[in-house]
């Protein structure tokens, strides 16, 4: 309701009751007031009205006024809702588009130093054992190798498929939620440089997988492991931002090699 409107309601009420009064003058509680406070009523005449009446249509005008004004007040409190909007997701940056190719305005060539990629050798892969990955232990570790899982790369193979993951699951008497994070830990292992204590901070940032990993901006990614791991002390020295850039850039590579 805009000011304009709100003042003549309050207006009009205020003249409805002096109405209301001068037809009924004993409509509370102009009277009842005065009476309590023992204040004789004043009946000398004004425009053929008794000043004392006149006295009560304005107080009863005022103290309904004050009342309507009052609720109006506290249940447009109560319906106002000033609670903070969520805040919106990061967003995940786009790759930066590539560098214009250089040309050479004499020949109107690319020159070869343009046109040979440049290829970064991979290191080898460490060979985890299926111990190596954070919550499966001894007493699990030694139940899956017993059906043939021995290392990381085993369960990747095994877990591939819904029908392998539940059978693992039973087998090694753990829910299926469980036996999935430790495969996503398992495929995050084979990026260089990961780990297993790095493997469970990015878990706990969201990344489930190599895939996942490469669409990560890597600065986004370095500050919400920062944030993570000051609230749980997962690891005792969060990787700087180049490091969490070389695992993106890994894991892209990996992902092309499948390809």
């Amino acid at each position: 309701m805009s000011n304009k409107t709100l003042g003549a309601a309050c207006a009009a009420g205020f003249f409805i009751v002096m109405i209301v009064t001068l037809v009924f003058p004993s409509f509370p509680p102009a009277r009842l007031i005065y009476d309590f406070l023992k204040i004789p009523q004043n009946t000398t005449p004004i425009l053929g009205i008794s000043a004392g009446v006149l006295i009560d249509g304005v107080t009863n005008g005022l103290f309904w006024l004050v009342v309507s004004a009052t609720a109006y007040g506290l249940v447009g409190f109560a319906m106002n809702d000033d609670s903070l909007s969520p805040l919106p997701d990061m967003p995940r940056l786009e790759a930066p588009p590539p560098e214009p190719i250089r040309v050479d305005s004499r020949t109107v060539k690319i020159p070869p130093a343009f046109t040979v990629r440049k290829t970064r050798k991979r290191k080898a892969r460490i060979e985890y054992d299926v111990e190596t990955i954070e919550g499966i232990g001894p007493i699990r570790g030694e139940l899956l190798r017993n059906i043939g899982v021995k290392t990381v790369d085993d369960l990747l193979k095994v877990g591939a498929a819904r029908r392998g993951q539940l059978r693992l699951a039973q087998e090694v008497g753990v829910s299926h939620e469980m036996l999935l994070k430790w495969i996503a830990k398992g495929d995050l292992l084979r990026v260089n440089g990961v780990g297993a204590q790095y493997s469970g901070l990015l878990e706990a940032a969201g990344v489930n997988s190599v895939a996942d990993l490469s669409t990560r901006n890597p600065s986004y990614l370095h500050q919400t492991l920062r944030n993570i791991n000051k609230e749980k002390k997962m690891v005792k020295r969060v990787p700087p931002n180049r490091t969490v850039t070389v695992w993106v850039k890994d894991a892209k590579d990996l992902l092309v090699a499948e390809n």
